[in-house]
């Protein structure tokens, strides 16, 4: 790579570089340009001043983030350690494999195992455990889990790790969290860290730090919400969820409503898009009261779907940009990311 390439553009870049800046064109913000008067007051650039280190730092970062969001290599399989012990904090390496797409893991009742991910993050799984190594293709490494429990913790780019279960796909954005599954094939999502995409064919759940997703076969992600949510919000959420019509339902609903806290806004936002009719104008009115809709987002216009005024109605939320969620969790039920996910389900 040209010396003068990171300096002022110079030159030819190296490979990786090209790479991390092709990946990064679909990130780039629409900030208004630098005041000059701010940029003066920076003070003169000189060879030995603040420019000169904060380039350097911007280099290393470049080339961190340029590991970090290499594709993965034809030798980048899995390796797995096999662990006995009590509990992770007293567990010891027994023995250790390289293992290839199309194998199982399965733990037994005393037995836990660690998994490298490529170079993209660790999954640890506890005891009783399933899992099928799926993919290990150039956009995404993939899992199965068929029952169990599985802690992951990813420093990847946005959707380069995804975790198949029975009833719902994980999506990782970056983030650290377990997956649960029983034996009937439903569970539960926890996130500790960052963001989780959960969904099942057009049903989404966007689940971030602090909160909690249940699963049902069947039904896939129901609506997220905090951890420090009421267990009456909760288990009225799951009736709604997953219940059957009837009244039983309805007065579900009416309970989210009247105990949803401002930070439950989370989970009307989610029923929205999941009930319809009256109860969709009931959550409406709901989540008004917790978070007023901009000027553009009208009663009408969510009572008919618009896809787009809940997105705005999400940006008020103080959780991200919809348009940032757009990118990164539309269709990656598939296992190439929106753009393949018809033709890997057609394939499989």
């Amino acid at each position: 790579m040209s010396g003068d390439y990171l300096w002022d553009g110079s030159g030819d870049p190296d490979p990786e570089i090209g790479r991390l800046e092709t990946d990064l064109q679909r990130l780039r913000g629409r900030r208004r340009p630098l005041d000059p008067g701010r940029l003066a007051a920076l003070g003169p650039v000189s060879a030995t001043g603040r420019w000169p280190a904060l380039a350097a730092a911007a280099a290393v970062l470049l080339a961190v983030a340029a590991a970090l969001s290499r594709a993965p290599g034809p030798d980048d399989g899995w390796e797995l350690q096999w662990l006995a012990g009590p509990s992770w904090g007293d567990t010891r390496v027994v023995r250790e494999e390289h293992l290839d797409e199309g194998r199982w893991i399965e733990t037994g009742v005393s037995e836990r195992a660690r998994l490298s991910v490529g170079e993209i993050g660790l999954a640890r799984l506890e005891p009783a455990t399933r899992v099928l190594l799926v993919d290990r293709g150039r956009r995404a490494h993939r899992l199965s889990l068929a029952r169990g429990t599985l802690h992951a913790i990813i420093w990847a780019p946005p959707g380069r790790f995804l975790v198949d279960t029975p009833a719902a796909v994980a999506v990782d954005l970056g983030c650290s969290y377990t997956l649960e599954v029983d034996d009937a094939g439903s569970g539960l999502l926890r996130v500790e860290t960052g963001w989780v995409g959960f969904e099942h064919q057009d049903r989404l759940s966007l689940v971030p730090a602090g909160a909690l997703c249940p699963m049902r076969r069947g039904h896939g992600p129901g609506t997220p919400r905090y951890e420090t949510a009421s267990s009456p919000f909760a288990a009225a959420l799951d009736v709604v969820d997953f219940g059957s019509p009837g009244r039983e339902r309805d007065d579900a609903l009416s309970l989210v409503l009247a105990a949803a806290r401002p930070r439950d806004a989370l989970s009307l936002w989610h029923l929205l898009s999941r009930v319809d009719g009256a109860d969709r104008g009931h959550v409406f009115d709901g989540l008004a009261r917790l978070v007023p809709p901009p000027a553009e987002v009208t009663r009408e216009g969510i009572l008919d779907g618009s896809q787009a005024m809940r997105n705005l109605w999400w940006d008020e939320l103080g959780l991200g940009s919809a348009e940032f969620w757009r990118d990164w969790t539309t269709g990656w039920t598939g296992a190439g990311g929106p753009s393949d996910a018809a033709a890997h389900r057609r394939a499989r």
